[in-house]
């Protein structure tokens, strides 16, 4: 692309070369103007590729505003979804801890019961032991008895 260079300065301090009876140059203004053409058409072509160009980074920019958007609403609900399951497992780790607690106490007073439905019976068994030391030292003693007396009889 050939890129022709026309300042306004240049517009304005253009000077033409004059002809032999005070006139301008034919040649030498149409020369200029074709320049001037020229560049202007250039300059258009510019500033409607710029203009274009502008359209696209508009659209593109929304584009990544949209994007961007998306990807903060998506954050903010990973955060938000993150923070109920933190909760949830909280929740939930504190019920199997009452559950738990609950499950011991109910064991240790299982194992209570059960101590003192032991003791009871071994008290029991204390009591029938010495009851039944009771009756079977009787028996001997009557058993003693008995013998002394026959073998009291048995010499007499």
């Amino acid at each position: 692309m050939n890129k022709i260079h026309i300042t306004p300065l240049d517009i304005q301090q253009r000077q033409f070369n004059t002809v032999k009876f005070g006139g301008l140059d034919k040649e030498d203004v149409h020369s200029f103007l074709n320049k001037v053409g020229s560049a202007f058409e250039q300059l258009f072509a510019d500033n409607r590729n710029l203009k274009e160009q502008n359209i696209r980074f508009q659209k593109q920019m929304k584009d990544y505003i949209e994007i961007e958007r998306t990807l903060k609403q998506t954050l903010v609900s990973a955060q938000k979804t993150s923070a109920e399951m933190k909760t949830n497992a909280e929740k939930e780790a504190e019920l199997i801890i009452r559950e738990a607690d609950l499950n011991g106490e109910k064991i240790l007073d299982e194992a209570r019961i059960e101590v003192r439905n032991l003791m009871a019976e071994i008290r029991q068994l204390k009591t029938a032991k010495r009851k039944l030391k009771i009756e079977l030292k009787n028996v001997l003693d009557t058993f003693n008895a008995m013998l002394t007396e026959e073998i009291k009889e048995d010499r007499s």
